[in-house]
């Protein structure tokens, strides 16, 4: 999996956001509903993908550089 930039790892939050809005907003149908948690759920291992791969073997930040 590719490493995500800080500017990506922002927009995902606010994907994140957008979906659980919609999906909290009761107007979507059962299966509508279905698709969207699991795309949440996707994006939000790939910010814990980023989370755990963010620090080297020495607790230096690998992605401040970027």
């Amino acid at each position: 999996m590719a490493t995500l930039t800080l500017p990506e790892v922002f927009d995902v939050r606010l994907k994140i956001q957008e979906l659980e809005a919609k999906v909290n907003s009761g107007e979507l149908s059962l299966f509508e509903r279905c698709d969207m948690e699991d795309e949440i759920l996707e994006l939000k291992e790939k910010l814990g993908e980023f989370d755990r791969l963010k620090f080297s073997d020495e607790g230096e930040c690998l992605n401040c550089s970027a």
